[in-house]
This record gives C-alpha cells, sequence and structure tokens, in this order.
C-alpha cells in the first residue's frame, strides 16, 4: 500500500520561474549555487525562502551584491542584443550603500597600470 503522505523537502523553498515581464521578488540576497540545470539564487522573502534560476544577465547583476543585502529583482521581458540573441533581462535594485561588494574584492589579478598609479597618488 503506497504512502498518502506528501513529502517536502526542506530548506529548499519555493520555485520561482521569470515568466511574465513585470515579475517581481524581495527579499534578503542569500547567494548563488549550482543546481541541476545551471545557476540558481536564493532570496529570504516574508514568505520564506525562494529559489530562481539566474540566467547569464541577472547572474551579472547579482554576483556584484553582498549577502544579507536587499534587494529587489524586478523581470522587465525578454530582449535581443546586438548580436541578435534573446535575453531575459532584469531590473536589480539594493537597498542601501553597503549592499554592493568592493570593486578591488571583485577584481582578479594584478592591478592595471592606471590603477596601480591611482593608488600612489
Amino acid at each position: 500500500m503506497a504512502s498518502l503522505k506528501r513529502w517536502r523537502q526542506i530548506g529548499q523553498g519555493q520555485f520561482h520561474k521569470w515568466e511574465t515581464p513585470g515579475d517581481e521578488l524581495e527579499g534578503l540576497w542569500r547567494g548563488a549555487h549550482d543546481g541541476r540545470y545551471g545557476p540558481l539564487g536564493t532570496l529570504e522573502t516574508p514568505e520564506g525562502l525562494v529559489t530562481f534560476p539566474l540566467h547569464a544577465a541577472l547572474l551579472e547583476r547579482l554576483k556584484h551584491v553582498r549577502e544579507g543585502a536587499e534587494v529587489l529583482i524586478r523581470y522587465t521581458g525578454r530582449q535581443t542584443s546586438k548580436a541578435g540573441r534573446v535575453f531575459k533581462a532584469f531590473d536589480v535594485y539594493v537597498a542601501g550603500d553597503d549592499a554592493m561588494l568592493e570593486v578591488a574584492a571583485l577584481r582578479s589579478g594584478p592591478p592595471t597600470e592606471a590603477e596601480a598609479a591611482d593608488e600612489h597618488e
């Protein structure tokens, strides 16, 4: 006899797909992690944890946001790049001045000559 219990995995929260332009998620950014089909992001909202796919344009914006920062993510719809590729576009807003990571922390490799000259002034 099969069990009639509904099992739900703990810690995964809800999953949100970006489908309708104007869709918004607001909450505390909890970071990115690898999912079965690509990178996923997690927000802590008043309703609980919400996980969503990190499309390339969204991943690029959120990688500059400090974990724990308040964010508002708005899906603006599909757009076409200059190269003719269709992609999902997003607006990302942060609350507060300390929500962004320092540029120096994001840079990989040695500073350019111009950056090195600026540091010595």
